[in-house]
């Protein structure tokens, strides 16, 4: 499996690129405290939030997401942007997430920067209502890869293998350097909660409330063409 990821991520960085929409199309997530997260031209930036989503133990959140897809979906998919980082304290946190809209367990993917500022890729199944949930259950190969909080730009790539079926692969790039990949299968068998959408979400959100800012420029989501 893993070979197969690695030969995925080779072929999207020479592959002719196409926009992918609706994937390409990003609106706050739930809303935010006035002035957290800010617009101009090609540039987001976003900065600490009380968390508005309903759900869930985290208590700050900034993010965007994009419109959805079907999971039955089947293509590659590269979204890209150069991002800097400045905050008060190496607190963990998501920047990237491919959600489908449950609440109280974690979504398909969330891209976790730790507080040793490594990446990790997380995922859970859930069986219930609230915190019902199976944790921790994506398949994963970390790296040795860390991200800066010192406002120094860094290109993220987050390149995503749609497989169908609710089923993926997906690889972390930093500055050109694999971060983190893995691969996701949906849980088989009745009482687990199925996917019926995919969408991506980027931005900051964090379980504990912490000073930050985040610039996010050119970001931009395309397809893989065959």
């Amino acid at each position: 499996m893993f070979r197969i990821v690695i030969l995925f991520f080779a072929f999207c960085c020479i592959a002719e690129l196409s926009n992918a929409t609706p994937l390409n199309k990003w609106e706050i997530s739930c809303g935010v405290d006035k002035g957290s997260i800010k617009k101009k031209g090609k540039t987001w930036t976003f900065t600490t939030s009380s968390n508005k989503c309903t759900g869930g133990t985290f208590s700050q959140r900034a993010e965007i997401n994009s419109k959805s897809v079907d999971p039955n979906t089947k293509g590659t998919y590269v979204f890209s942007t150069m991002v800097s980082m400045k905050s008060e304290r190496n607190e963990p946190f998501d920047i990237f997430q491919m959600h489908d809209g449950r609440n109280g367990c974690a979504p398909p993917l969330k891209v976790t920067v730790l507080k040793n500022n490594r990446f990790k890729l997380d995922a859970d199944y859930k069986t219930g209502p609230g915190e019902s949930c199976v944790r921790d259950v994506f398949s994963q190969r970390p790296t040795s890869v860390t991200f800066k909080r010192d406002g120094s730009p860094q290109k993220l790539q987050v390149v995503v293998q749609f497989l169908g079926s609710s089923q993926f692969n997906v690889q972390v790039a930093l500055d050109g350097k694999l971060a983190a990949q893995g691969s996701y299968t949906p849980p088989e068998g009745d009482g687990y909660f199925k996917s019926k959408k995919f969408y991506f979400k980027h931005g900051v959100y964090s379980k504990n409330t912490f000073q930050y800012k985040l610039v996010s420029e050119g970001m931009t989501v395309k397809r893989a063409r065959k």
